[in-house]
């Protein structure tokens, strides 16, 4: 599908339901943003740094997490998990995961450490927190290794899996991320010029399911791998040749990218990691020789960054990771599996819910506009982990009048053949509690993500 009907999608869902803004392809509201942060790790200087998301130029930090008490040594991988409030780093010099709260400060002992001879961590640098099914995940590089671990392992705790081992194509893994939708793993290998993809549950000497490997690809030290699914891409940093190459989620062989980021204007300088902003429609790309620059998510080419962050104030040295959270207010997001489906497919949709810094009270609508833009498919949770769908003009709310949790909410339907054809839009959206959703200023965070069924 393409963005324009994307876009077009968006307005007459948001037309439907009254919701008034439309930005850049991406769905958001005015309020929902108090506080979007950028985080950087910094390998040589042990620290994690934090700006405003927007920070340019020589602009100093609003909070450094540093110290000896930090155990702090070599961070390199970092993941924030607003879900759980909480900030994860790969130590590739003491071989440790560290857990932090997401806002911590200054010289603070981390929460929890993962560290021993039992966890197999082997020059840590990819983490990535699977939150639906509350595992940390690990790229150890020296050891060519994945190791699994429950979300809230500390100290010397074996993992629960680990993939290793010549036919698994690993070649000192750098970075990874999870697809909890289409249920895979995928893993940037350093010095095999390689992305492969596995089940997400793979364990032992697995095969990959599918190898992005070869001269065509333009991979060269692929040192981190993003996942975009709301666009269906794989975003790859590589740090020997400093480009971004960005793929389709299930490109295999000796493919060439849909496009690449190079060239002197781009200022990609040691490329370590790529994340992709879908809020803000940006790419954030941290560069070893101490900056992060910042791009249009769909920027190719020799193309100058939108800013830069460089120089003495900011205290970025040897920057490893860069991310950016936005916590500040509530915030539905909704994930499918592909963007087209046929008779028998199965379409998996998934709406992820964060209540952001302070919990507040919402009417939670979770549901699928059909292609004849009058009637809706709402989820409706019954009775308690049962859903099912009422058919109607108007969403029905999923939950009414509810604190907001961290909640993930995931629904699967096999296509019969009997649906009507066209585009579909299932939508998971927050409002005030107890109001008139279509009453714009009720409205607090809504996220779209169309696809389309032909038999």
């Amino acid at each position: 599908m393409t963005h324009r009907n994307q876009g077009i999608g968006l307005r007459m869902v948001w037309m439907v339901l009254g919701v008034a803004l439309f930005v850049s392809g991406q769905p958001w509201c005015e309020n929902a943003w108090a506080q979007e942060e950028l985080f950087v790790t910094n390998t040589n200087d042990p620290s994690v740094t934090v700006y405003a998301r927007t920070a340019s130029g020589n602009t100093g930090p609003i909070r450094n997490l540093e110290g000896a008490a930090t155990g702090l040594n070599g961070p390199r991988g970092l993941f924030v998990d607003t879900f759980n409030n909480e900030l994860v780093v790969a130590n590739d010099f003491n071989d440790s995961i560290t857990v932090y709260s997401r806002s911590a400060n200054g010289n603070t002992a981390p929460l929890r450490t993962l560290q021993g001879a039992t966890t197999g961590l082997d020059l840590p640098v990819g983490v990535f927190v699977d939150v639906l099914n509350n595992e940390l995940i690990v790229a150890s590089g020296f050891n060519g290794s994945i190791r699994v671990y429950s979300r809230t392992a500390s100290g010397n705790t074996a993992p629960l899996r680990t993939l290793q081992g010549a036919a698994t194509g690993l070649s000192v893994p750098l970075g990874l991320a999870v697809d909890t939708v289409n249920n895979e793993l995928l893993v940037s290998n350093g010095t095999g010029n390689s992305i492969t993809v596995y089940s997400r549950t793979a364990t032992g000497n697995t095969a990959p399911l599918r190898t992005i490997q070869g001269a065509a690809t333009g991979l060269n030290g692929a040192t981190s791998v993003a996942l975009d699914l709301t666009h269906g891409e794989l975003v790859v940093a590589n740090f020997d040749t400093p480009s971004i190459t960005v793929y389709s989620r299930t490109a295999s062989g000796n493919t060439a990218p849909l496009r690449t980021l190079q060239g002197l204007a781009t200022g990609l300088n040691n490329t370590r990691s790529a994340f992709v902003d879908l809020v803000n429609n940006e790419l954030v790309v941290a560069n070893g020789v101490d900056s992060v620059t910042v791009y249009s998510r769909t920027a190719s080419g020799n193309t100058a960054p939108l800013r830069t962050l460089q120089g003495n104030n900011t205290g970025l040295v040897n920057p490893g990771f860069a991310a950016v959270t936005t916590t500040g207010s509530p915030l539905a997001a909704v994930n499918l599996n592909n963007d087209a489906f046929i008779f028998g497919a199965t379409l998996i949709y998934q709406a992820t819910l964060s209540p952001g810094v302070t919990p507040v009270q919402v009417d939670i609508y979770l549901g699928c506009l059909l292609p004849d833009f009058t009637t809706f498919l709402s989820l409706v949770q019954s009775s308690p982990g049962v859903i099912t769908v009422a058919v109607g003009p108007s969403p029905v709310p999923f939950q009414s009048n509810v604190t907001l949790i961290n909640t993930i909410v995931q629904f699967n339907y096999t296509f019969g053949g009997f649906e009507p054809v066209g585009t579909y839009f299932p939508y998971a959206g927050l409002a005030v509690a107890g109001s008139d959703p279509f009453v714009p200023a009720n409205q607090i965070s809504l996220a779209v993500r169309p696809f389309h069924f032909s038999p």
